[in-house]
Parts: structure tokens; sequence; C-alpha cells
């Protein structure tokens, strides 16, 4: 027997059935990373929902994600509602693909990921610290309150326009975050009320999701002209021109082209613009960790920026961006599809089946985590993190599929943190409980509001 699966290895699982689901259901829309977290806390690690004639497996055990995500990732795909109704806005591009298509286009991509490349991180991160640091400072010192979550995510996007495209987004910084936070939120609508009027419908609902995509659209036409017309580089714009010049049209269409960009555009910077805002959440409730943190980012940078070559120094500043994501992973849900029977612990997983992955549940397994609600970026010290099951943390999911911009986001992220963080502190502008909304992505309930002091 592989004592790896030896916990459960005779487990036929639980869960609530039909009725209790139906039962459970105003919960489940209201709240549903809290209710799958019930669900793993009253059930195991292999939980079974039947839902009309789908089966549905919530799996919570890091046994379990590494067969789907990596050993056995062939055996499933990402025809799930949750990734088809990102194709509404993002089209197949990579995070909604699957199969030999979606490994065409990863191998297309990959190299505007290479590691040569990310030192273009450094220069233009710092540039938009400063240009956000410069904004608050024009604000009445004496009420000096921003929402964080919407100024992490102009703060990502101007770093991604420059990093990975090659474009100074400027002006289109807002119209664009609109743009994705309007699709987003048609997704989420959606999935809440399958009985939603269609598209063509003209409610106010669906005409600002169609205005939203036909600004993401026009905004992936203009920087793809300015890319041709300024000529072509090392980013990723150039690496799509260059793949279809030498490919023709029939293989990378236009179309392709921008579901590749909105894809990036979306995943890119609203994952990593929610995770910073959690760590702005997260040490304004810690003041010992907050101080630890100034404390390594006085002492290494001395008042300097922090460049790639000083990064590995601010381990405590990494290790607080790691412990956000590991409470609050943007990416609180991954589904797959089985194409096919397979064994999970012993248990068979019936073909079509719905597997559902939480990071957000899996990041509070109390067998793998040591007190796991408390915020502690020293867990995320080598002599510690070391030891951990490597798919018992999955922020950024994992095996083939795990996120191509990892690194970027990491870089980007203890850029953003040492920088912000020479400069001002953050604390909550009420006191009142943060609330999550599961949406897509993980973000605090109307924004986070945080006042700004001048260290």
């Amino acid at each position: 027997m592989n004592f790896d699966h030896a916990y459960n290895f005779f487990m036929i699982p639980n869960g609530p059935t039909p009725l209790e689901l139906l039962k459970h259901l105003p919960r489940i829309q209201k709240d549903p990373v809290g209710y799958l977290a019930w669900s793993a806390n009253n059930y195991g690690d292999l939980v079974k929902y039947r839902a009309g004639t789908v089966d549905a497996f919530l799996v919570n055990h890091p046994d379990s994600a590494r067969l789907i995500l990596r050993d056995h990732h062939n055996q499933y795909n990402k025809d799930t509602i949750q990734y088809n109704a990102l194709a509404r806005v993002t089209g197949k591009g990579l995070l909604t693909n699957s199969g030999e298509h979606w490994l065409k286009q990863r191998r297309i991509i990959q190299p505007a990921f290479a590691r040569q490349r990310l030192a273009v991180i450094e220069p233009y991160a710092i540039q938009a610290c400063q240009s956000a640091i410069r904004r608050w400072m024009a604000l009445p010192k004496e009420n000096r309150v921003i929402d964080v979550d919407r100024e992490m995510m102009y703060l990502s996007l101007e770093v991604l326009g420059l990093g990975l495209f090659g474009s100074d987004l400027g002006d289109q910084l807002k119209p664009l975050v609109e743009a994705v936070l309007v699709g987003l939120d048609y997704i989420m609508s959606g999935a809440r009320n399958p009985l939603r009027l269609p598209t063509f419908f003209p409610t106010q609902r669906n005409r600002r999701f169609l205005n939203a995509l036909k600004t993401l659209d026009e905004a992936v036409e203009g920087m793809l002209n300015r890319r041709k017309q300024l000529g072509l580089g090392d980013d990723l714009l150039s690496i799509l021109i260059r793949a279809q010049e030498e490919q023709g049209k029939e293989t990378l269409p236009d179309r392709q082209i921008r579901d590749e960009v909105v894809t990036l555009l979306i995943a890119g910077h609203e994952t990593v613009a929610t995770a910073l805002t959690w760590s702005w959440y997260l040490l304004s409730q810690n003041p010992e960790q907050r101080q630890q943190l100034f404390s390594e980012v006085d002492s290494v940078l001395n008042g300097n920026a922090p460049g790639l070559d000083i990064l590995q120094e601010l381990t405590y500043t990494f290790n607080v961006f790691q412990e956000a994501l590991r409470l609050y992973p943007p990416a609180w849900l991954i589904t797959r599809k089985a194409l096919q029977p397979d064994d999970l612990s012993g248990y068979t997983i019936p073909a079509d089946a719905l597997v559902i992955i939480s990071p957000y549940t899996m990041h509070r397994h109390p067998d793998f985590w040591q007190l796991p609600e408390r915020f502690d970026p020293n867990r995320f010290s080598a002599e510690r993190f070391n030891h951990q099951h490597k798919f018992a943390y999955i922020p950024f999911g994992g095996g083939p599929a795990l996120c191509i911009g990892k690194n970027f986001a990491l870089i980007e992220a203890q850029i953003v943190l040492a920088s912000l963080s020479q400069v001002f502190q953050f604390d909550l502008a009420k006191q009142e409980p943060v609330q999550m909304d599961a949406l897509v992505t993980l973000r605090p309930r109307g924004g986070l509001h945080m006042r700004l002091t001048e260290r």
C-alpha cells in the first residue's frame, strides 16, 4: 500500500444528500468558500455532492490534489462551469483551455516569462510604486484614505502593461480596471443566477458587460498596433505577433492573440493586486509582524529602491506575501472534469464527475498547517517550509498548468511591499469586520479603505 494514501484507502466519501444540498443552496450562493470550508470540516478530505445527474467531489488532501493536477493531469480537462464562464470574457486563452491546444499555447507564451526576462519587472514595478506614492502624497494629509483594493489594481495593471506588453497604459488604467471588474461581476452573477436573460437582451447589466468587452478588445487592438509600429522586442505581444507571422493566421488567428492578451490582462493583474490588498490588511491586524517587516525593509534598503539584486535579502517581506497567499488565495477555486474513471485514495471517481479543489480550504488543513488561521509569515522560512507537502500550498495551482506568471507575480509583489512600506503605514479607515467576497477571485467586500500614515 502507498502510505501517502493510507489515510483513507477504504474511504467512501461522505457528503450532504441532494435534499440537504438544496437546503444549503442560499448559503452556497452567499458564501461559497465558507461552505466549502464547512464541508471539509464536517465530511472530511473527500466530499461527495450529488446535484441532479452530476457527481461533484471536493478534494481536500494534497495527495489527491497532486494526482489531479500533476500525476493524472491528462485524465482531466477544464470543461467546467467555472472555466466556461470565464471564457465569456477571456475566450480560449491559456487559463481556460486544456489538452493539446493548451500545450501549444503554453509553448508559444513561455518565453515571455523566461527567467532572463524577469529583470524587466524591477524598473516598471518601482516606477508604478513611485507613481502611486506621488498620487497618495497629493491627498490631504489629515484625510489620506484610499481604497487599497482599487489602488493595487491600478498599480499592478501598470506593471503588467509595461512589463508584458511594452505599453504605458496611462489614461487607460481606470477604464481597463473597470472593464475587468464589470466582466468578472457578470460571470459571477451568471453563476449565481442561471436563469439570467441571455446577453443579446438589452438589459442594463448586459449592456455594461458588452461595453466592457468592447473596452478590453479595443485596448488589445491598440497595444498590438503600437507594438507593430514601434517594432518587435522580446515582450509577450512581440512573441505572439512573431508566432503568427511564422505559423500563419490559421494556426494563431487574431482572435487567439486577443484571448491570450485579455487572459493575461485579467489573470496577471487582478490576482496579484488582490493578494497585495490582503497583505496590507493582514499587516494592519498584526502590528508585531508589521514592525518586523518595517525593520527588515529599513535595514536592508536604507532608503534605496528594492532592486532585483537585493530582493533575496528581503526574506521576511517575501514570506509576508506568501502567507497572505495562503490565508487569502485569490484563485480560491480550481475545478476539473474527469475524462475517465480515476482512483483517488481508493475511491473511484466516475467519468464526467466535477472535481473541486479549493486552495482556501487546503491552506487551512489542520494536518498540514499548525494554527492555520494565524498570520505567521515565519512558517515560510526555509527551515520550516522545506518540510511542507508541496501540494498543501497551491496558490498558483500545480503540475503542468502551474500559473505561468508565478515568478513575475512574486517579484512584483515583493518590490511593491518593500517600496510602499518604506513610505507608508496602512491601517483600516474604520475598525469594522472585513468580509470576503468569493468572486472570480477572493476579494474584500466593498473594497478595502485604509488610512495612510507617513512613516
